[in-house]
């Protein structure tokens, strides 16, 4: 299957450039486009009252954003969405998006398999955040990632665990101290 990169290589699109810490859209902005990055990272987070941060996603090359507000009845961000780093990507409004599905070879089908991953990743980020442990949390993602979690950071990783990075390393330490895991450059992996 083709990337949207890869697909979109000669459209004649102009591709627009947003500086690392910058905000593209801010919670409860009207979404105007569909993005698809073309390098660099983005997250998507809110703020609760409390101050703290809850992660939606993070995206990086030939993730997409907006495609699942744009058509919507309240086509408005639910979170903020910052560049991680400089970050490229291609914008397209209602129109032009439409025009990409109905008359670029191979855009609906990748579309259509991007939205179908999406929806799978959704489905295991609800899971994960319905888990009550840490400890639970960790052997359901080794479980759907064929015993292996890579990560970058144990930020990365509580973000991805929906808890804080210090409870997150607690639990891997004691994950590793009752022989349960083991960290192999940077993956966990489940003890047998």
């Amino acid at each position: 299957m083709k990337t949207f990169i890869s697909i979109l290589e000669n459209h004649p699109k102009k591709i627009k450039t947003y500086n690392k810490n910058q905000v593209i859209s801010f919670e409860g902005d009207l979404c105007n486009y569909v993005r698809i990055i073309v390098s660099g990272r983005i997250l998507i987070s809110s703020i609760t009252i409390s101050g703290q941060e809850i992660v939606y996603k993070e995206l990086k090359q030939n993730d997409m954003f907006g495609h699942n507000l744009l058509f919507s009845n309240n086509p408005r961000y639910r979170g903020n969405v910052v560049c991680l780093e400089s970050t490229d990507v291609y914008e397209f409004n209602k129109k032009e998006f439409i025009e990409l599905l109905t008359n670029y070879e191979g855009f609906a089908e990748a579309f259509l398999q991007y939205q179908s991953e999406d929806s799978k990743k959704l489905n295991q980020q609800i899971k994960v955040q319905s888990l009550p442990s840490a400890e639970e949390k960790i052997f359901y993602l080794l479980q759907i990632n064929k015993q292996e979690l890579k990560f970058k950071s144990i930020t990365e990783l509580s973000r991805r665990l929906y808890i804080s990075r210090e409870a997150t390393s607690r639990a891997v330490s004691k994950m590793i101290k009752e022989g349960k895991i083991k960290i192999v450059n940077k993956t966990i992996l489940k003890n047998e």
